[in-house]
Formats: structure tokens, C-alpha cells, sequence
């Protein structure tokens, strides 16, 4: 008798789970979101879409899997503080900063000067030329802040999916936060 009360406990435990749970959710107290710091991106797009100035190759390799820290820079001196962020960012990570590469999108030629000083400065970066800007079109479409203006530090996943930007004036804290969680 003892062993049947025993296996009933054990058979009964996941269904009495289930059931407590789903009454929880059904009255309310359910998790009210997500915790994100970062906004994410309107609808899903895929960088694989978005191809070099050759029109042959994609504007960027996700071969190594991995995570790509990222800001499209319209405007030199409005970006120099998204730019350094990123390089914090990257050296907060500690033990990850293996899991991670910084890029720096551009479409405007006239920038290429200003951007060769940049490299000097923080030379683990990588440029890519968004030859016809539809990057930053795509981008802007898919966010509720102006890319033009704002140049914001964004993540793309190690297959190429935009995942979230963060709004500039953001906490730091807060972004790092949101990176030891994705990475």
C-alpha cells in the first residue's frame, strides 16, 4: 500500500504542475513581458538579403558565428559616442568578448576620410559600404527612431536576423546587461 501511495505521488506531480500553473496564468499572474532594455525591431528582417557593392556576395559574413555589435553611421560626430559604446561594451564582456564583432555600416562616401581615422582609433572594427543605403532604409523602416539622426548601437544574431537596438542616452548597464543575456 505504502509504494502504491508512493507511485501515485510521482505520476500526479507533473499533472498537479501543470494544472497550479495554468490556473496562475488564467487568473492574471502571469509575466507581464519582456525585461529587454533594448527596443526590438519592428518586424524580422534577414541581413542575408543585403548584398556588397558587386551585387555578388553578402554584405556581411555570419560564418563564425558570431554576434555582430553594430551602428550605421550617417553622421560622423553623432556617432562617435555610439561607436565608443561599443567598444566598452566589448570589453565589459570579459570572457565573451570572443562572441562578438563590432561593424560599422556606411553609404556615404564622403564619410570614408572621417571613417579612416575612426579605424586608426579603434582598429578591431569592421566597415562595410551599404552601397545604396537600402540597409539604413530597411532600418528605418523597422524602428520607431530615426537612424539618420540618432545612429544607435544595434545586434544582429549569428544567423543574420536583426534582433534589437538601443535608443542613444541609454545606460550602459543596462545595454551590457542585455548582451550577457543574448550572447
Amino acid at each position: 500500500m505504502r509504494n502504491k501511495a508512493l507511485l501515485a505521488g510521482i505520476l500526479l506531480t507533473p499533472i498537479l504542475v501543470v494544472v497550479i500553473s495554468s490556473l496562475y496564468f488564467v487568473l492574471g499572474m502571469s509575466p507581464d513581458g519582456t525585461r529587454n532594455n533594448g527596443v526590438f525591431f519592428k518586424s524580422y528582417f534577414n541581413f542575408n538579403q543585403f548584398k556588397n557593392k558587386n551585387g555578388n556576395e553578402d554584405l556581411i559574413s555570419f560564418d563564425d558565428g558570431k554576434w555582430v555589435l553594430s551602428v550605421y553611421v550617417t553622421d560622423i560626430e553623432a556617432s562617435k559616442e555610439s561607436i565608443y559604446l561599443m567598444r566598452q561594451l566589448n570589453v565589459a564582456l570579459n570572457r565573451d568578448i570572443n562572441k562578438l564583432k563590432r561593424v560599422l555600416f556606411y553609404s556615404n562616401k564622403l564619410l570614408e576620410d572621417d571613417l579612416e581615422k575612426v579605424q586608426i582609433e579603434y582598429p578591431r572594427v569592421n566597415f562595410i559600404e551599404d552601397k545604396n543605403g537600402v540597409l539604413l532604409n530597411v532600418l528605418q523602416r523597422n524602428s520607431s527612431i530615426n537612424f539618420n539622426y540618432e545612429n544607435p548601437i544595434f545586434v544582429i544574431d549569428p544567423y543574420g536576423r536583426a534582433v534589437m537596438y538601443f535608443e542613444p542616452g541609454m545606460d550602459p548597464k543596462l545595454i551590457l546587461k542585455d548582451l550577457k543575456v543574448l550572447i
